[in-house]
């Protein structure tokens, strides 16, 4: 699967990887009469990808297996997001199961049925419809032509803030609430200032460095706010938590650098040039030209 350059994509697929925010996301949200079908402690998440070239590039397959109503055939959940209300879900959702069928099929295994999940948090609404209804008003005779299948829809806006903030498990708390407010601007967001320091000193105290790690790359990337408007934020937490964003910004401020120094190598721009436009040294940028030669072989 290429590499995803969505930050709401990227961060989706690093949350959602974790099988206690899958746990507990099924645990908070699921129907019931799903979820307590559902074998929790058996649940793998699998390590193929099931997407094709084409969905690739716009879709964050995560894919998990287990047990279904005590029945040691195996069901396997589909876990996608979307930022924006999806015309043809189904017909995404049908490319990945067929492929999540066909891996079964090579390896010889019995075929899983699978629950699609969608979870949205765009800003308009997100209206559902059967698959039927793709087909304007056909006539019933031809219905058993036409592919019935249901997916759960999560619509993030339509889960409100304390709710979130109750859930048992801080990871999935973070991740649901960012997610929502991940369009929100600066003021709007920062609202959510007493939120963060709660859940981050948490999780700070639970040693979830990598989750924390996570949380500030996508809050810079995905939602582009920088340290200065988080202030109110830093102030609060931990010297720790401080340390990790500090460290995510240098990061992402040399990642940045790097990619804007690519970018003038590859346009014939002279490494003199590229040393006073950045304040950098000569040598630094021929080790970044090493670089990029050595990734390219």
């Amino acid at each position: 699967m290429s590499q995803l350059n969505n930050p709401h994509d990227k961060f989706f697929k690093e949350t959602f990887s974790r099988l206690e925010i899958v746990q507990s996301f099924i645990e908070e949200t699921f129907p019931v009469e799903i979820r307590e079908k559902i074998n929790l402690p058996k649940l793998k998440k699998t390590n193929s990808s099931f997407t094709d070239a084409d969905l690739s590039e716009h879709l964050a397959d995560i894919v998990y297996q287990t047990e279904y109503a005590g029945q040691q055939a195996l069901v396997s959940l589909l876990f996608e997001h979307k930022s924006y209300p999806e015309k043809y879900p189904h017909l995404q959702l049908l490319r990945y199961m067929n492929n999540v069928w066909l891996e079964e099929q090579k390896q010889n295994k019995q075929l899983s049925v699978v629950i699609s999940t969608v979870i949205y948090h765009g800003e308009a609404h997100w209206k559902k419809l059967s698959m039927i209804a793709y087909f304007g008003n056909p006539h019933e005779s031809l219905h058993q032509f036409i592919p019935q299948f249901d997916y759960l829809l999560f619509s993030l806006n339509e889960i409100e803030d304390y709710q979130i903030e109750n859930f048992k498990n801080d990871l999935l708390s973070v991740t649901t609430m960012l997610m929502k407010h991940s369009r929100d601007k600066s003021n709007n967001f920062l609202n959510l200032a007493p939120f963060l320091v709660n859940k981050l000193n948490a999780l700070d105290a639970a040693h979830q460095d990598d989750f924390i790690k996570t949380t500030f790359r996508y809050i810079e990337e995905g939602i582009s706010l920088t340290q200065n408007k988080l202030s109110p934020i830093f102030t609060k937490v931990s010297q720790n938590v401080n340390n990790i964003a500090m460290t995510i910004a240098d990061e992402i401020r040399e990642e940045t650098t790097f990619n804007n120094i690519k970018s003038l190598l590859q346009n014939g721009a002279s490494i003199e040039l590229i040393s006073k436009s950045f304040g950098i040294s000569v040598q630094k940028i021929e080790e970044i030209m090493k670089k990029l030669k050595s990734s390219s072989n």
